[in-house]
């Protein structure tokens, strides 16, 4: 059944041209703290703001960032563990609320209540111990200890603001399948696992959009898409494999634009009886020949990382003299023999289209594991899931690692604290205290050593930095943003005459 919602009037004589958007799939819920996928966060981000905003327009391909004003236009900073934010005046949300500070106070208060379901969200935020609304345009957010990572944890999409008085109205599943934000795009109507249609927010602060309307339209398989953007069904297409950049090229009506996007990562649920020995979590590893993977199946267009790590975190905290990931089969044949392992079948779960190339890589990695006499095979699964301690039967699944914030405190100790690393206390202390240390080279060395246990406890494993690449109609100018976030604002889409 279709969710529709009143939005904000447009002009009869509107001649902006729509824009349709051909998309792995859309979910059911898009509440800014729930939806943080890789396939959510396209549409939210097109909805909503944050106190902190980042601009990608100084990068030339949109892969690094400048923080700058958002919805707060200035901060300052109170003492070491506050910051004062004062909010642009004479904004309103979708529905015409005006933004308060009673809104920030509580899209951050629901996210950090412990009884609420914004697990992943809270994790994120955690670091935030109180947020208080000084008056109706001042807020002021104190951390646990001193923050060096605030600001970035701010600008990233947990922390899009929702206006308190609607939400609190429609509950939060009504919230998601209902959202209203302060963004560019103002929600129409939500048919899940087919398409979300948005509208133009004619008085969005950062300028009116140059699209009347935007629809993100599921079409789950990539010819499907492709031929959709050929016909004109689509204006732009996201997730193209490597292998079809070519045909799309040859149409004559398109062309591609890619970024480079987050890691693709394979985690192992170490509580697992089967993954309980690290020497054999080891040998997984050094099994995987992944610059084999990046040229076989991204035509050389992904980069293998040096360790859990993006350059993006800065000469100050990122270490280019750690070596990439090796290759040694033969090592791993050995560590095989030395382990505890027996031959039990070990399951590589995937999704069959929420990552390109995610069922190919799965069925790739599998092969070098049998090599090594692994009993490896591939599930494909929509319902997929996330590894827990408890399940008995699932111990491999792949995942991608976030690239934003550029920050080890997000992009390494969010990964990889989880459910399933058994022995992770030594990282999560040392996560604790690169969190709240702003002195950069004690960071580095926290860091540095936080690899080092990755790295030897095996808990997974880094693949490469896929790029992520678009079908676009010709005549339309937009760059995709790196970590999936497509920005149709109006200063990054223009359309030539």
């Amino acid at each position: 059944m279709a969710i529709m919602l009143p939005t904000l009037a447009v002009a009869q004589e509107d001649t902006r041209p729509p824009l349709t958007v051909g998309v792995n799939t859309v979910r059911s819920n898009f509440d800014p703290g729930m939806a943080l996928g890789n396939v959510d966060i396209p549409i939210t981000y097109n909805m909503f703001d944050t106190l902190v905003a980042r601009d990608f327009s100084r990068s030339k391909d949109r892969t690094s960032y400048e923080l700058v004003p958002g919805l707060a236009q200035s901060w300052k900073r109170i003492d070491d563990r506050t910051m004062e934010f004062s909010l642009r005046s004479g904004i309103t949300f979708h529905n015409g609320q005006p933004l308060t500070s009673a809104d920030v106070k509580f899209t951050f208060d629901r996210i950090l209540d412990p009884a609420s379901n914004y697990v992943e969200a809270r994790n994120l935020l955690k670091v935030i111990e109180r947020v208080d609304a000084v008056d109706d345009l001042t807020v002021r957010i104190t951390t646990k200890g001193p923050s060096p990572i605030l600001l970035q944890l701010l600008a990233y999409h947990s922390s899009e603001i929702v206006p308190k008085a609607y939400f609190e109205s429609v509950g939060e599943s009504g919230f998601g399948q209902k959202p209203v934000g302060t963004g560019p795009f103002a929600f129409v109507k939500l048919q899940p696992d087919e398409s979300m249609e948005l509208k133009a927010n004619d008085t969005y602060f950062r300028g009116r959009p140059t699209v009347s309307t935007l629809t993100f339209k599921a079409i789950p398989e990539v010819s499907a898409r492709i031929t959709a953007l050929a016909n004109g069904e689509v204006d732009i297409a996201n997730s193209l494999p490597p292998d079809q950049l070519q045909a799309v090229e040859s149409l004559g009506c398109c062309e591609i634009r890619s970024t480079l996007a987050n890691h693709h990562v394979i985690q192992y649920n170490t509580y697992n009886p089967v993954m309980a020995d690290k020497k054999l979590r080891q040998a997984l590893n050094l099994a995987i020949d992944r610059q084999l993977l990046a040229d076989a199946l991204w035509n050389g267009a992904a980069t293998i990382p040096h360790s859990a790590q993006y350059e993006g975190w800065g000469p100050g905290l990122y270490n280019p003299d750690r070596p990439t990931p090796p290759f040694d089969p033969d090592k791993a044949r050995e560590l095989v023999k030395e382990s505890s392992y027996k031959g039990q079948p070990i399951y590589y779960a995937t999704h069959p289209s929420y990552y390109t190339n995610g069922v190919p890589v799965a069925e790739a990695v599998v092969e070098m594991w049998k090599a090594i006499g692994i009993n490896a095979s591939v599930r494909v699964d929509e319902g997929w899931g996330k590894l827990t301690k408890d399940d008995p039967i699932l111990t491999v699944r792949n995942i991608s690692d976030w690239v934003v914030p550029t920050d080890p405190a997000v992009t390494l100790y969010m990964t990889w604290s989880k459910d399933v690393w058994k022995d992770e206390a030594q990282f999560a202390a040392l996560a604790e205290q690169g969190e709240t240390t702003l002195d950069v080279k004690r960071r580095y060395d926290i860091y540095q050593k936080m690899i080092d246990i990755f790295e030897d406890d095996a808990p997974g494993t880094y693949l490469y930095r896929a790029p992520d690449f678009y079908g676009v109609r010709s005549g339309i100018e937009w760059l995709p943003n790196t970590e999936y976030t497509m920005d149709f604002r109006a200063g990054n889409i223009h359309f030539k005459k």
